[in-house]
């Protein structure tokens, strides 16, 4: 028998949204991409500032099952962090989709996950898509499994082009892969979440300090990375103009993603940065042509490796803005349909198909 890491979201710091939880119930279902015949919870708690009380969570498959932590139906997640629950006799299909209800007296849980695509992940329970207490599933099956780290930003973290190419992994080489969604809106490669912004806690630890941590937490057989645009987007909008890095550091950045992905001996692909001339931070314009110039130096760099996917010219008009197929509006992040369309060049780039 073997374990792996079957499904995983990034959680982050959330203290701004109140009354997420004002029903005291929630209910997540969550597409599985792997077989097993039992699994179970990583509960989480990590920015919690008192203990998370969980008066019941159930899971519903192919029967319903009580989640139990050390054989209790009723439990709490201690304030700042996580644990997992026991193994659970559930068997699973890939592709079968699971069912947790959760009920909970606290009104804001502030450790929440999101996803607005809702091809993998549903929150059902409430309007806006986040949710609380579920980090990851892990199972026990008898065949091995491979594991897909996506790591990046809220372009990655929002799930359209994300989701997209993992369905279309999992459709061409079924029951073999467990998925990690590694996004964290506003995150940036070289510095940590600092700005004016209300949603400044959730931007999360740098991805240069947060990767090595994901990486150490779970073995990843391929990692998929598109992060530093928000190194651009957000000095001057929110974070000081001075935190604004140079060409140079981003790829310095760049080189030690790639160093980590030699020493975890892990499949490496990273993707150029995106266009987002023409869009706001904070009300306010966040492009000028010193960040361009700054995007289109990295850029260069990384199409000199052939590990590279040119993400950045397939999304790109010739003015360098967001194709407005891609576009959801804002002129920085994905629609749903610009989602799936990356998700199939992503697939075809990397010979998915074939």
């Amino acid at each position: 028998m073997s374990t792996i890491m079957a499904w995983r979201q990034m959680v982050a710091n959330f203290p701004n949204l109140k009354g997420l939880n004002a029903q005291h119930y929630q209910s997540v279902q969550i597409c599985q991409p792997l077989s097993a015949t039992r699994l179970r919870i990583w509960l989480t708690n990590d920015y919690g500032d008192a203990p998370l009380p969980i008066k019941s969570l159930v899971v519903t498959g192919q029967k319903t099952v009580s989640v139990t932590v050390s054989g209790q139906t009723s439990f709490q997640i201690p304030a700042q962090s996580r644990f997992w629950s026991d193994w659970l006799e559930l068997p699973v299909t890939a592709g079968e989709w699971l069912q947790f209800e959760t009920t909970s007296s606290c009104d804001s849980p502030q450790t929440l996950a999101q996803s607005l695509d809702e091809t993998i992940v549903r929150v059902t329970s409430a309007s806006r898509p986040y949710f609380f207490g579920l980090a990851a599933i892990e199972v026990e099956r008898e065949d091995s499994a491979q594991s897909l780290l996506m790591f990046g930003d809220s372009l990655t973290n929002q799930g359209y082009y994300s989701a997209a190419f993992s369905r279309r992994l999992l459709t061409s080489q079924p029951d073999q892969w467990g998925i990690t969604n590694g996004g964290i809106s506003g995150n940036r490669l070289l510095r940590p979440g600092h700005s004016t912004s209300e949603w400044s806690p959730s931007f999360g630890a740098a991805g240069l300090d947060r990767l090595p941590r994901l990486l150490t937490e779970q073995p990843v057989n391929w990692l998929i990375f598109m992060e530093g645009l928000n190194d651009l987007l957000h000095p001057g909008n929110g974070s000081p103009i001075t935190e604004l890095p140079r060409a140079a550091e981003l790829i310095a950045g760049l080189k030690q993603v790639q160093q980590l992905a030699q020493t975890q001996h892990c499949r490496l692909t990273l993707m150029t940065i995106t266009p987002f001339k023409g869009g706001l931070n904070g009300g306010a314009p966040a492009w000028n042509p010193t960040k361009e110039q700054i995007r289109q130096t990295v850029n260069r760099y990384l199409r000199s490796l052939p590990l590279t996917v040119d993400l950045a010219q397939f999304v790109a008009t010739a003015d360098q803005r967001l194709v407005p197929d891609f576009d959801c509006g804002d002129h920085i992040h994905f629609s749903a349909a610009g989602g799936e369309l990356v998700g199939r060049f992503l697939t075809e780039q990397l010979q998915l198909d074939q």
